[in-house]
């Protein structure tokens, strides 16, 4: 007899997809760091590719996800449709106004971060794992905020970019940890059940 549960396609899942965040992040946020105050062209795709790349991600977790498990899907689904939305805005402003492509960046993130921690809260019994993530929607809520409001002041908050993204590769790499932790532990329990 095996103690495996309904939910461990998705926390193996949703693993994968934390520990790829993380890697990607940490990558954006170093080229972010390195060469977007030299390479202003450079930045602007950045910029761009950020929330694009969190659609992707949405898109696929939504693939993987049930109803079931991960609670109704609006919050992703809208996820996605403002990190597209934002996408846009920054294309059409970066070359023209930096910082309003920086406010656009901003009330993105704490979109984004209020969606994440509404999933986050939902996934939490069922999957474990997810204070990590929890503590990411808060975090990019707030540095949203942060990005707006130096926007409106004429600030472009590159360094600021960078940091931000690593902290969110950070909190994945955690959430993957505790994700990787939990399946060893369910499956270790399953072996010694089948002996």
């Amino acid at each position: 007899m095996s103690n495996t549960t309904p939910y461990e396609p998705l926390q193996a899942h949703l693993r994968n997809l934390y520990f790829t965040r993380t890697v990607v992040q940490l990558l954006w946020a170093a080229l972010v760091l390195v060469n977007a105050i030299s390479h202003p062209q450079l930045a602007a795709g950045l910029l761009i590719f950020y929330p694009l790349w969190d659609v992707a991600c949405t898109v696929y977790d939504l693939r993987a996800s049930t109803r079931s498990v991960s609670g109704p899907p609006t919050a992703q689904y809208v996820n996605a449709v403002l990190g597209i939305l934002a996408a846009i805005g920054i294309l059409l402003t970066v070359f023209k106004s930096p910082q309003q492509a920086v406010v656009t960046f901003g009330a993105w993130a704490s979109a984004a971060g209020l969606a994440q921690l509404a999933v986050g809260i939902f996934r939490r019994k069922q999957l474990g794992g997810q204070w990590a993530m929890i503590l990411s929607g808060l975090q990019s809520a707030a540095a949203g905020v942060a990005f707006i409001l130096g926007g409106l002041h004429g600030k472009t908050h590159i360094k600021d970019l960078g940091g931000y993204a690593i902290f969110g590769g950070v909190y994945f790499l955690i959430a993957g940890f505790l994700l990787h932790r939990k399946l060893s532990q369910v499956s270790k329990s399953g072996v010694a059940t089948e002996r």
